[in-house]
């Protein structure tokens, strides 16, 4: 019995054959999962945006955008202090395309 193409494996095809809607597609992913972390360790570490803000110096309504996956205006910087402010440390690291594919 042949497997069934589920939307995933539509998705890994249709990227795999276009290079720039496969950047579009890992850009956006890459905001999702930042989006998500920051959330995680907000509330790993129990604090709303307003005690996160004041703890890196700057407004609630700026971590509720970092919070979604839209943001742009993300730093090293910044990331940095959130890191800081919950106990932990950032890393940045650069991985190969390919590996980044098999994470999707």
């Amino acid at each position: 019995m042949a497997k069934r193409k589920t939307l995933m494996d539509e998705i890994h095809h249709e990227l795999r054959g276009n290079r720039e809607l496969n950047a579009l597609f890992q850009r956006d992913l890459t905001r999702l999962q930042l989006a998500n972390q920051i959330l995680a360790l907000r509330e790993e570490r129990k604090l709303s945006q307003a005690q996160l803000a004041r703890r890196i110096g700057t407004h609630q309504s700026a971590i509720a955008r970092m919070e979604q996956s839209t943001y742009r205006g993300y730093t090293v910087a910044t990331l940095a202090k959130i890191a800081a402010a919950a106990g932990k440390h950032l890393e940045v690291r650069f991985i190969p395309s390919r590996r980044r594919m098999q994470h999707v």
